[in-house]
């Protein structure tokens, strides 16, 4: 892809958002990275929980490997650097993971509200191979609808955005004519998940202050 004239000069405010950026992403991979080795090394996965929290950071390495080598670049280089084809596989990754980061911040969220509400019944309602098989059902399932996707073009890709010197990305500027599949695929799961965070957080934050008021009520 040619670059304008405007946006062909790299200034040091590139370099700098570039350096930035990028600093980020390789934090977001390195930190989870580590997040992962110590789940796996400290045998934690044999509570439900910690699987969640496993998912949750093989998503966001994806997340991050996906920024780092996609998305940011383009600041600094001033055009595209990767094919069409490269694109479409980055989006099938990116896309997959955020419905991984989605549904499990939901799941996370769900989880302590039962543990803390349901504390005795905790362990008979969430087990292990309960959420083994939530996890893999939600990896399957937005994986192939992804590669479906890839497969009949049904969809616009997220690339980095010239108008906007590539310091954003969003659907492709020329792609307007195209319905969009994602916005059906996922706006229904991102709406779902404001709602369980919305209503979930407050109410576990509740029931914690409670319990703590409880405990100092019986310590009198």
């Amino acid at each position: 892809m040619s670059s304008s004239n405007s946006t062909n000069r790299v200034s040091f405010v590139d370099v700098i958002i570039f350096a930035g950026l990028e600093s980020l992403g390789i934090c977001a991979i390195v930190g989870n990275l580590a997040l992962i080795i110590v789940l796996l090394n400290n045998k934690y996965l044999h509570r439900a929980s910690f699987i969640l929290m496993l998912n949750l950071a093989i998503a966001d390495v994806i997340h991050g490997f996906v920024t780092t080598c996609h998305f940011y670049p383009p600041i600094l280089l001033k055009q595209m650097h990767i094919g069409e084809m490269a694109v479409r596989l980055f989006n099938i990754a990116d896309w997959t993971a955020w419905a991984i980061t989605l549904t499990h911040m939901s799941a996370i969220c769900l989880d302590r509200l039962i543990a803390i509400i349901l504390y005795g019944r905790y362990n008979v309602l969430v087990t292990v191979q309960r959420i083994k098989t939530f996890s893999i059902s939600c990896w399957a399932f937005f994986l192939s609808t992804n590669v479906t996707l890839f497969f009949l073009q049904a969809c616009c890709m997220i690339r980095p955005l010239e108008s906007l010197n590539y310091y954003s990305f969003g659907y492709a500027e020329n792609s307007g004519e195209n319905f969009n599949v994602y916005v059906l695929t996922y706006t229904p799961v991102e709406i779902l998940t404001i709602l369980i965070l919305s209503f979930s957080n407050p109410i576990t934050l509740v029931q914690l202050y409670r319990r703590h008021k409880r405990k100092i009520a019986l310590r009198q």
